[in-house]
């Protein structure tokens, strides 16, 4: 009897490994192409010579959802490996084998949720910058920077969201002061390693300051020093790209990470604001599920007329939520109980 049994569990095992492979191969990839785009070079001035890949996750450039029944898909590059950025640099003129910049891409990908009415997109890059001497990479510095654009039919926009969110990553390197720091040399096959982690986030003022600066954060840079440059008594509003409104100033704030108010942070994701709790050396917080709310037109604030404490908001209404937690070392969100 016991024979009986093994040999209808490798039976049933074997049916369910067809069942799965066919499943995996039926799945159709979403491929993406950048070769329509140019980067817009009139405030970036580096030009790149090496590009490394050192996502931990370098099969896809996340999930998109297509169709009637927004099913979902893996998105991946057309051309293998970094040939599509390579290309894009390359016919932007930004590309220099010789006295180029090398850099390092730790994190590219996107993300998509869909509502009725609705649908959010989110592009996100994280890229080390290194110079090279003596066949050694020194590292420079590391710039997180994010997209969300809204409207019907995001996951057409994807591919101009990622040359978006890449261009506004090399605008932000172009208008910071930079040094080489002489202690960080690394190799070329260490550089290759997606565990080499180069921002320390025990040394962060966002998470060693017994006081959080009220204000809104324009960058990832702003949020990991506890330095906002927008007072907390703008406005916000879901255009794309983002909008500040500060008096009858309008300001267009594309990489805009979050804000802090009254010792409290809060995260921009998905057009939403989400409150984030401190644990250890990263904070979580409750995020988007499989579908998110709608979003709203209007400005929203941090207060309330009233005077009651009201988190702004883009998209009011409450649904389900997956526990996300924040990857320091990028300034991506990881989501660690949804798919």
């Amino acid at each position: 009897m016991y024979c009986h049994r093994q040999i209808r569990g490798k039976a049933t095992l074997a049916i369910l490994l067809l069942v799965a492979s066919f499943n995996v191969h039926a799945q159709k990839l979403y491929p993406i192409s950048l070769d329509e785009f140019i980067l817009n070079t009139d405030e970036i001035n580096l030009s790149v010579s090496e590009i490394f890949d050192a996502r931990k996750d370098n099969k896809s450039l996340g999930v998109v959802q297509t169709g009637l029944n927004n099913r979902p898909r893996f998105a991946v590059f057309e051309k293998p490996g970094m040939t599509e950025i390579e290309d894009l640099l390359k016919t932007s003129g930004l590309y220099s084998p010789d006295r180029g910049l090398a850099i390092r891409f730790t994190v590219l990908k996107i993300s998509e949720y869909t509502t009725i009415f609705t649908e959010t997109g989110k592009a996100e890059v994280s890229i080390d910058f290194f110079i090279r001497y003596d066949n050694l990479y020194y590292y420079i510095t590391s710039v997180f920077s994010s997209a969300e654009p809204v409207g019907i039919g995001v996951t057409y926009k994807q591919a101009e969201n990622l040359v978006n969110t890449f261009e506004d990553a090399l605008v932000i390197f172009s208008k910071q002061k930079h040094e080489p720091k002489p202690d960080l040399a690394f190799t070329k096959e260490e550089l290759s390693d997606p565990y080499l982690v180069l921002r320390e986030p025990l040394s962060m003022p966002i998470l060693t300051d017994k006081r959080i600066k009220d204000g809104y954060f324009a960058s990832y840079e702003e949020f990991i020093n506890n330095q906002p440059s927008i007072s907390i008594d703008c406005k916000v509003k879901s255009t794309s790209p983002l909008t500040v409104k500060c008096g009858d100033v309008v300001t267009e704030v594309p990489n805009l990470y979050g804000y802090a108010r009254d010792n409290k942070l809060y995260i921009l994701y998905h057009e939403e604001f989400h409150e984030l709790m401190k644990r250890n050396d990263t904070f979580y917080f409750n995020g988007p599920s499989k579908i998110s709310s709608g979003s709203s037109d209007g400005f929203s604030e941090a207060y309330s007329g009233s005077g009651g404490l009201v988190a702004p908001f883009i998209g009011s209404r409450r649904r389900p939520s997956d526990l996300y937690m924040l990857d320091m070392a990028t300034g991506t969100a990881r989501n660690i109980t949804g798919f």
